[in-house]
C-alpha cells in the first residue's frame, strides 16, 4: 500500500468510529469510568485498525449486529449491594414496620412492591409517574410513617407540574438496579409481614372469643349471684318475719299475763271485800243475837231507871 493510501484509510476508520459512537452512546446514568473505558475500547480499536488495517483479535467489531453486544451493567460491588440491601432493610424495619401496625405495614409494602414491579416489567413511561393525589398511594403509602422515605429511596423524585405534585422515577441502569434490590427487600419482608398479620388476626380472633366467653361467664355469675341474693333475701325475710311473730307472741303473752294478773288482783280484791262484808254481817248478827238475849233497858242511865215513852 502506498504512503498516500494509508492516511486516507486512517481518515475513513476515524469517521467510522465517530459514526459508531453516535449510534451507540454511553449510558447517561453510569460513572465516568464506564464511559472512559468504552471510549478507550473504541479508540483502541480505531487505532489498531489504522495501524494494522484490520480489526485486532478480541476487540469489539466496528459495526456489530444489534443485540450481539452485552448490555452494560452498573458497576456494583458485593459490598455496595450488601450496604444497599441494609439501607432498604433499615428503612423498612425502622421506618415502616416499627411505627405502624402489621396490617398497615403489609399494605404499604405490597403497594410499593406493585409500583416497583410495574416499572421493572414494563417500559411504558406511565408507570414511572405517579400523582401524589393518587388514592392508593395516598392511603397506603404516604399516610404510613416511613412510606415517603422508602419511595424516595426506590428512585422516585418529587416534581410539581401544573401545580400538581407528582413522583417521577428517572430510569437509568443504576436506578433500575437499585429499584430491583429495593423490590427484593420488599418481597422478602412481605411474606413475613403477611404471616404476622395472619397471626395477629388469629390472636385477635382468639382474644375476641376469650372475651366473649369471659363476658358470658360474668353474666352467668351475675345471674347466679342475683339468684343467690334473691334466695338470701327471701331467707332473711322469713327469719325476720319469724322473729317478728315470736316477738309479737311474746308481747301478747306478756299482755295476757298482765291482764290475767290484773283480773286476779281484782278478783282477790272482790273476794276480800266480799269476805269483809260477810264477816261484818256475821259479827252484826252475832251481836244482834246477843242483844236479843238481853233486852235493852230503855231509859236506863246512871241517874236511875227510866221509862218508855208513852207509858
Amino acid at each position: 500500500m502506498s504512503a498516500q493510501s494509508q492516511p486516507r484509510a486512517g481518515v475513513r476508520e476515524a469517521a467510522l468510529a465517530a459514526a459508531q459512537a453516535r449510534l451507540n452512546p454511553p449510558p447517561s446514568y453510569d460513572a465516568s469510568s464506564a464511559y472512559a473505558s468504552n471510549s478507550a475500547v473504541a479508540g483502541g480499536t480505531a487505532q489498531a485498525t489504522m495501524n494494522n488495517g484490520s480489526t485486532v483479535s478480541g476487540q469489539i467489531p466496528l459495526f456489530s449486529p444489534p443485540g450481539s453486544r452485552a448490555s452494560p451493567r452498573p458497576s456494583f460491588t458485593d459490598k455496595e449491594e450488601r450496604e444497599l440491601k441494609l439501607k432498604f432493610g433499615k428503612l423498612l424495619d425502622r421506618g415502616i414496620v416499627r411505627d405502624n401496625g402489621y396490617k398497615e405495614s403489609a399494605e404499604a409494602v405490597e403497594t410499593l412492591l406493585k409500583i416497583a414491579n410495574n416499572i421493572l416489567s414494563n417500559d411504558d413511561p406511565k408507570y414511572r409517574t405517579i400523582k401524589a393525589t393518587n388514592g392508593m398511594l395516598q392511603k397506603k403509602v404516604l399516610s404510613v410513617k416511613g412510606g415517603h422515605d422508602y419511595i424516595i429511596a426506590l428512585g422516585f423524585r418529587t416534581k410539581t407540574v401544573d401545580f400538581v405534585k407528582i413522583y417521577v422515577f428517572e430510569k437509568t441502569l443504576r436506578s433500575t438496579h437499585e429499584l430491583k434490590i429495593g423490590a427484593e427487600v420488599l418481597q422478602d419482608h412481605l411474606t413475613c409481614l403477611k404471616e404476622r398479620v395472619n397471626l395477629s388476626s388469629q390472636s385477635l380472633l382468639n382474644y375476641n372469643r376469650e372475651e366473649a366467653a369471659r363476658r358470658a361467664q360474668a353474666l352467668r355469675e351475675i345471674e347466679a349471684d342475683r339468684e343467690s341474693v334473691k334466695i338470701r333475701a327471701e331467707r332473711e325475710r322469713q327469719v325476720r318475719e319469724a322473729k317478728e311473730q315470736a316477738e309479737r307472741q311474746r308481747r301478747e303473752r306478756g299482755e295476757a299475763e298482765e291482764a290475767e294478773e290484773i283480773v286476779n288482783r281484782d278478783d282477790e280484791r272482790r273476794r276480800e271485800m266480799a269476805n269483809a262484808v260477810v264477816r261484818n254481817d256475821r259479827d252484826y248478827r252475832h251481836n244482834v243475837v246477843e242483844d236479843d238475849d238481853y233486852p235493852p233497858t230503855y231509859g236506863e242511865t246512871f241517874f236511875g231507871d227510866g221509862r218508855r215513852l208513852g207509858d
